[in-house]
């Protein structure tokens, strides 16, 4: 719990970098008040809740609230309770707004998965910008030209000729602490089980010298019961697109019950 908290607060200071020098304070302050609403809660319900915020507070009319409060400060006392009641109910808005988008995505996740015609490469495209469907210590996780061109080189040269068509769909991302995550997509229509486990530790060992410790998802139709009992510690987790849409569509219903 305490490397998932410090996790949480290196790429929370790494959000906060790339905003304006003059708003970083300012979204220190209010991203801690909310934080301080949320205490108790699970883990995984707060870093849900901190990656919503972050986004939030990112978007413009946020911000028209929060310099109204500064200014309000040296004001009447009328005026900055006003303010701060302005804060409320954006701040609450806002996210609300956040999550009703994502369960609307989860929606058209839901329908491709379900589609028999969706290949690997359509839910690669729809899963690669919204990691914080696999969970949120996967949210502040991202890819970048260099992690793309490295697969795309890799792949192309362990595939290339008669084995062409074997080229599996894969997916490289990082977080501040430059810890690495391996995604393998699948067809919503195949089961994962001991092959795919062995066919991408074998990935992980050839990328592994490049970028040091890689952690492994593997995610299909359906997964064989026997792997999530018989390689839990492996390194190499075992997804089903279901029961991902399904897990984030819970926390997102949870946050919203809670918001209303």
């Amino acid at each position: 719990m305490r490397e998932q908290i410090n996790r949480r607060e290196i790429a929370i200071e790494q959000r906060l970098s790339q905003l304006p020098e003059h708003r970083r304070e300012i979204a220190r302050r209010q991203l801690q008040r909310i934080l301080q609403k949320f205490y108790g809660e699970s883990e995984e319900r707060i870093d849900t809740l901190v990656n919503l915020t972050l986004e939030a507070m990112e978007k413009d009319e946020y911000w028209i609230v929060c310099e109204h409060i500064q200014k309000a400060r040296f004001a009447d006392v009328d005026i900055l309770a006003a303010a701060l009641e302005d804060f409320g109910l954006v701040d609450l808005a806002v996210i609300a707004q956040q999550t009703k988008r994502r369960l609307e995505f989860l929606d058209h996740l839901d329908a491709l998965d379900q589609n028999p015609a969706t290949l690997e490469k359509e839910m690669h495209k729809a899963l690669d910008t919204n990691l914080w469907v696999f969970g949120p210590q996967y949210s502040m996780m991202a890819s970048n030209k260099t992690l793309a061109r490295t697969i795309e080189e890799y792949t192309g040269k362990k595939f290339s000729g008669k084995r062409a068509d074997k080229r599996p769909d894969l997916f490289l991302a990082q977080d501040a602490q430059n810890m690495y995550l391996l995604i393998e997509f699948k067809r919503p229509t195949d089961e994962v089980g001991r092959d795919a486990e062995a066919q991408a530790k074998k990935y992980r060992d050839d990328l592994t010298p490049n970028f040091g410790k890689i952690v492994i998802l593997i995610i299909g139709g359906t997964v064989d019961s026997k792997m999530a009992s018989q390689y839990a510690d492996s390194g190499v987790n075992f997804l089903s697109y279901k029961a991902v849409i399904s897990r984030a569509r819970q926390s997102l219903e949870w946050l919203l019950k809670e918001l209303a």
